[in-house]
């Protein structure tokens, strides 16, 4: 089937079937100013200026850097990806998600077909997945639509199916539930979008 790129993140997500599918950064800075008080005098004006509140904090200078930016933005959508994809196989329904918003080619058709056949059994997904260790191993800005590659361990250990009745069905006793999932993604005007997330079922991590 398919399964926070940017620096290493832990994302909470995702619905699988057998073989599971292929999760972000977000940082707030928060600058207190310095109270202005009626006495200012230039001595007072230059502590100001100088004082570290004043000054560009090193993860703003860090945010500036065009690349850490798109690998951050494209692990953050892939983070998204699986957001959706829970919502999408906890219904068996992409409309019920805003998987389109992510994902688009193989990764989008691949949750289509997959959904639709659970539908037709009756089956559903809980639960969820998560992913650790994004991380951007490739990216291309130098062309019109910027393409990027990311690795990390998806975990489905909490990802439980249920049959027509809703209740769980049985897995593999000794199926993997970590291991590496690769993703191949495109940014769009809009924002970064999931084209394949394929699974590494054989590689633990």
């Amino acid at each position: 089937m398919n399964s926070s790129v940017r620096t290493n993140q832990d994302t909470r997500v995702g619905r699988n079937r057998k073989q599971p599918a292929g999760l972000l950064i977000a940082a707030c800075v928060l600058i207190a100013l310095p109270a202005c008080t009626s006495n200012s005098s230039p001595d007072n004006d230059a502590k100001a200026t100088n004082s570290p509140s004043a000054s560009v904090s090193p993860s703003a200078s860090k945010s500036a850097d065009p690349t850490e930016a798109a690998e951050a933005e494209a692990i953050k959508a892939y983070s998204g990806y699986w957001r959706e994809m829970e919502h999408a196989y906890a219904a068996a329904d992409v409309n019920a998600s805003k998987l389109t918003s992510y994902a688009s080619g193989v990764a989008l058709v691949k949750a289509q077909v997959e959904t639709e056949r659970m539908k037709k059994k009756g089956t559903s997904f809980t639960g969820g997945v998560t992913v650790t260790n994004s991380t951007i191993t490739q990216l291309d800005t130098s062309k019109k639509l910027p393409k990027a590659k990311l690795s990390g361990c998806l975990d489905v250990t909490k990802w439980v199916v249920l049959d027509k009745d809703k209740k769980p069905m049985p897995l593999p006793t000794q199926r993997l539930a970590k291991y590496v999932v690769t993703a191949d993604l495109e940014r769009w005007s809009d924002g970064w979008r999931v084209l394949t997330n394929t699974p590494q079922s054989g590689q633990p991590c």
